[in-house]
C-alpha cells in the first residue's frame, strides 16, 4: 500500500506532535497560552487535547476531500497540504529547542 502525499506529512505531523509532548520541558515553558491551557487543563489532558486536534486536522481533510467537485479539490488539497507543511516546519523547529534544552 503507498501512502499519499498529504498521508506522509499527516504523520510527519503527527510524529512531531507526539514528540513535541514528549521532550517539552515544563520548567522552560514560555508560551503564555500554553502555561494557561496546562493550569486549567493539566499536562495530560492538555497533550490528548493537542493530539485530537491533529486528528481533527486529517478528519476536514478527508471531509473536504468527499464534499468537493475535482476542480475545487486541486485548490483545497494545495490549501491543506500547504497548511500541512508549515504546521510540520513549525513542529520540528519546536521538537529541535525542546531536544536542544533537553540536553543542556
Amino acid at each position: 500500500m503507498r501512502l499519499s502525499s498529504f498521508e506522509l506529512w499527516f504523520l510527519l505531523l503527527l510524529s512531531l506532535n507526539v514528540s513535541d509532548i514528549l521532550t517539552t520541558v515544563p520548567a522552560y515553558e514560555v508560551n503564555p497560552v500554553t502555561l494557561y491551557i496546562w493550569e486549567q487543563m493539566g499536562f495530560f489532558l492538555a497533550a490528548w487535547f493537542k493530539i485530537g486536534l491533529v486528528l481533527l486536522f486529517g478528519l476536514l481533510f478527508m471531509a473536504a476531500q468527499k464534499v468537493t467537485s475535482p476542480n475545487e479539490w486541486s485548490f483545497a488539497e494545495k490549501v491543506f497540504l500547504g497548511l500541512l507543511k508549515i504546521l510540520v516546519a513549525f513542529y520540528a523547529f519546536v521538537v529541535l529547542i525542546n531536544v536542544v534544552i533537553y540536553t543542556i
